[in-house]
């Protein structure tokens, strides 16, 4: 993981891999809260944009619950971000590692729910492979 961010390439098309990370994550009790679509989120602004980039906003509700109640200010690290975009004709998936944005709470629940987080979501992610 580079400090704060992993991210892998995969052998697949950009769609597919959008599809496939939405079906994973709701098997392992995540959901997509929100989905945006750069490329048509700034035509929407008149802003042309020519690549695939997408951010999945994702949960966990229970762990996010958990969080939360543990610390407050959990809250503006919420929801994960799983970026999924296409770069020089290959498609690439990555988030920030949680353990790493939460290190500085001093709190060890904290840091065992990041923990619990960054392994589903690069269980996840390398299952896309």
């Amino acid at each position: 993981m580079d400090k704060f961010i992993y991210e892998i390439e995969v052998n697949k098309r950009y769609e597919d891999v959008l599809d496939e990370i939405a079906e994973k994550l709701e098997k392992a009790k995540f959901g997509v809260i929100w989905r945006l679509n750069f490329q048509d989120k700034l035509k929407e602004k008149g802003v042309a944009y020519d690549g695939n980039f997408t951010i999945l906003e994702v949960c966990n509700p229970y762990k996010a619950k958990e969080a939360l109640e543990k610390d407050v200010k959990v809250g503006y690290f919420l929801p994960c971000k799983i970026a999924v975009y296409e770069e020089a004709d290959k498609v690439k998936v990555g988030f920030m590692d949680p353990e790493y944005i939460l290190k500085n709470f001093e709190n060890e629940g904290l840091n065992e729910i990041a923990k619990h987080v960054k392994e589903t979501i690069i269980s996840i992610i390398n299952n896309l492979k």
